[in-house]
Order: C-alpha cells, then structure tokens, then sequence
C-alpha cells in the first residue's frame, strides 16, 4: 500500500513510521529432484508484496486458499525466514535483527494461529500454555506469572480459574479466547491473526470478532487479519489488501474497494459472498478452475487464466462473453488451463450418438460437436476471428492438436497474458493492478500532477 505521493517528490521526514512495513517481500521455496536434490525451481508462494500496519488499525489480507496469505505472515514475522524484500517494525529493519533483537520483536508482534485445538499442548494446563511466552521472555518469577496470566484471561472473558483447566475442557470459543490470551499477555503492538474465527459457529464468531475489536482500541494494537471470510473483513477491518497467487492485486480501505472493486478477482471474490435474503439474485461470478501452480505461475497478469473479464485482442470484434468462452477453449485446448487437459476430440463425442464410434463421425459433425462441447457458438459474429477458429478445430478433428495450439496461441492472445498489469491509482489510498484500470485512471493520476506507479505485483 502506497502513500500515493508523486515518484522523485522530495517527502519530509516520517516522525512516526508505520508500526509494520512491509516492502518488496518474497518468499521461494526450492524444488529439487534426485538424490543429490539437484534444484529444478521455486515455488513462488509471496512474490514481492506490499503492506503496512499503523498503530490501532485492522488490515485484511485475504483471498483463496493457497494464495500465499498465511506464508506472508509468517515471512513478516520471520518465523520463516523471507527469500527478499524488507520488513521494518517501528522503524527498524526486522531483516537484519540478530537472534537477541528477534527475541524482543516476538514478544511485540506474536501470532494467534487458525486452529486452537492443535496450538495448544493437551499435556499442559491453560495457564501453564498462557505463561510460557512469559517463560521464553525471561520472567522467572511464578508468583508474578500467575497474576498476569489470570488477569489477561480475565480480559479476554474467561475466568481466573480457567487457568487451571485443560484444552479437552473447554469449548472451541473458550480455547481461541485462551489462544489470545496467550498471544496478549506479553503486552504486544502487532497481532497476527491467521484465520482466528474460521472454526467457530457464528454466534461464538461474532463475540471473538466483538472481543478483537474492544482490545484493538482499548490497547491500541495494531491488527493484521489473514483471511477468507470478506464478512469478517467488513465488519472488523480497516483496509484490506487482496492476495492472489503470491501477489497484492488490489488494496485500499474496506469500504471503498468493497463497495466500488477496481480488479476483477475481488469483484468474483465479493459475488462469492452468499447473500441471506432469498428474494436477491446474484449475477454469476465466472470465476473458473483452481489457482495455478505457485511453481508455474501464468505469465502477464498471473489471474488471466481465470479472470471472467480478459481482455480480447484490438484485431477482432467479439462480444465479452463469446471472447471469454473463446479464451477458455483456447487455454484448455493448450494444456494452460488448471484444469487437467483432456482428448479434445473424445470429449467433444460424448456430444454425439454412442453407437457411432468416433472414427465413423463426419468430421462437420465432428467440428460442430467440438463447438458444443465447449459452448462456443455456432458462427462467430467477426468473420476474421471465425475463419481463426474453424481452421483451429479442423485442425482438432484431423489429430493435429500442436498445430492447432500454435494457431489458437498466434491469433487469441491477450494483452492480460502478455504483460504484467501496473499498479494504478484507483480514489484516495487506493491501487489496482489490472489492465482494466487504463488511460482514464492514469490520465487522471497525470491532470494532479502525478505519475502512475510503474511497479508490478
């Protein structure tokens, strides 16, 4: 998240830093092979991202599983340690700490984990798994120990005498309320909260949620949600930056990119939400398919492959919806597609009549079915772009799908997939990084006197 100030403007000094800044982080996982584990590539979980924290402020960080939220987290905090980029904490570089200064950062940023069935000890009473960040932090003292551990259980709606009770005793709203107790007791600035409600029914998520907000202004903590759940988002956050396949695809307050989304992954995201009044019809989202390999992301815009609003080439004139099935057919057609890639023309004969065996279809049956099979219309409107497509499934029907691949490739390319999207400015504190967000947005940037930021995700 950018300060939208103008690149090569000189900015007087900031007397008070954000309370955690993060810029440029990555974190690569090395894939090997053999027994000499012989490094073949990197899982790009966190690809150089961008976020801040101020003191007292809620920022989400959300998007599908797999995305690389939690990893960020966990690179931030340095539990893993990150692969490049820096990380400043009240002004200092958490990247250059060494073990003793790492130490102290822990006992002011500390991790509330998803699951509090598995992040608790069963050995251990609730008081002793409370007190042990005490313990690691150097407080020796068992009498003191015990007085701050029942106080911060008390804070967080428990009983003193909870402490002496044991996780299998206590209900799931019980044990994440002794998760953050645990996690307030050494008095911290920074929580890191990775999926702190996602186990809990609504009512119990709905008084946790209630809990985290009283804290937050009473202690002045600053907050960073990992998260799915945009209802959680709405209601408790701040800001809120959108995460897809290692990278921040959209960020700014909650409330202006919820109700106005500048990219379209959070517009599928928000149409994902399910709505409780019957009465109200929700358009479909089109979002398709899984996210891809962190190994082999897309090149361009890595949500091309997905996206339900690609953009088509300037040679051809398709409607929205036709173009976007024709680039579907394209991706799946080529094996780039996350779903897996199958015999184009045998699952175009299920289209046909069983009894025929497929080598005794007419290959114009064959090519219509091809068609059907993946809703692609009878006749494209733009003639140039259906003479494309007809040599394209011919090519299907005679068996020369490499050829067909390299003619679909040379002619149904999209400046999404060819070029990363630059972050832009979409209203006050807020950035995209799509195509979508074009020359309005950067002509607009340029009439303030500002220049588009260049960087990409």
């Amino acid at each position: 998240m950018t300060d939208g100030s103008r690149p090569g403007a000189v900015s007087p000094p900031n007397p008070d830093p954000p309370l955690l800044d993060v810029r440029g982080l990555v974190k690569h996982y090395p894939l090997t092979e053999g027994l000499w584990n012989r490094d073949v590539g990197r899982v790009r979980a966190v690809d150089g991202i961008d976020l801040t924290v101020e003191r007292g402020e809620a920022v989400a960080l959300v998007g599908e599983s797999g995305c690389g939220k939690s990893t960020a987290a966990r690179a931030a905090l340095r539990l893993d340690e990150p692969t490049d980029g820096t990380v400043r904490f009240d002004g200092e570089d958490v990247t250059a700490y060494d073990r003793g200064a790492l130490k102290r950062f822990r006992r002011r940023a500390r991790l509330i984990f998803q699951d509090p069935d598995s992040s608790f000890d069963p050995r251990l009473s609730i008081g002793e798994s409370v007190a042990e960040p005490l313990s690691v932090h150097g407080m020796d003292d068992r009498n003191r120990r015990r007085r701050l551990v029942e106080g911060t259980l008390e804070r967080v709606g428990l009983d003193a005498s909870d402490a002496d009770r044991f996780p299998h005793e206590l209900s799931g709203g019980e044990k994440q309320r002794a998760a953050l107790a645990r996690a307030l007791v050494t008095d911290p600035d920074l929580l890191v909260a990775d999926e702190p409600v996602s186990a809990l029914d609504t009512s119990v998520k709905a008084d946790i949620l209630e809990l985290l907000a009283r804290l937050r202004d009473e202690l002045g903590l600053g907050v960073l949600l990992i998260t799915h759940d945009l209802g959680v988002v709405a209601e408790f956050c701040d800001r809120v930056a959108v995460m897809y396949l290692g990278e921040i695809v959209e960020s700014g307050p909650v409330e202006a990119v919820f109700s106005d989304p500048g990219h379209p992954y959070t517009r599928a995201l928000l149409g994902s939400v399910p709505v409780p009044d019957p009465g109200v019809a929700r358009e479909p989202t089109g979002l398709v398919g899984d996210v891809p390999d962190a190994a082999d992301p897309p090149s361009g815009c890595r949500f091309h492959t997905r996206c339900p609003e690609v953009i088509p080439p300037d040679e051809y004139d398709l409607e929205g919806d036709v173009w976007r099935r024709l680039f579907r057919f394209r991706l799946r057609v080529s094996g780039e597609s996350p779903a897996d890639r199958d015999d184009i023309v045998a699952l175009a004969s299920t289209e046909l009549d069983p009894a025929v065996a497929p080598e005794d279809v007419e290959d114009d049956a064959l090519r219509a079915a091809v068609r059907r099979a993946f809703d692609l219309p009878e006749r494209l409107s733009d003639l140039a772009a259906e003479s494309v497509l007809e040599r394209a499934v011919g090519l299907l029907v005679d068996g020369e799908q490499d050829a067909a691949v390299e003619l679909l490739e040379s002619e149904f390319r999209t400046v999404c997939e060819s070029e990363s999207p630059a972050k832009r400015r979409t209203g006050a504190d807020r950035e995209a990084a799509c195509h979508l967000v074009g020359e309005a947005d950067a002509g607009a940037d340029r009439s303030l006197g500002a220049e588009p930021t260049s960087e990409t995700d």
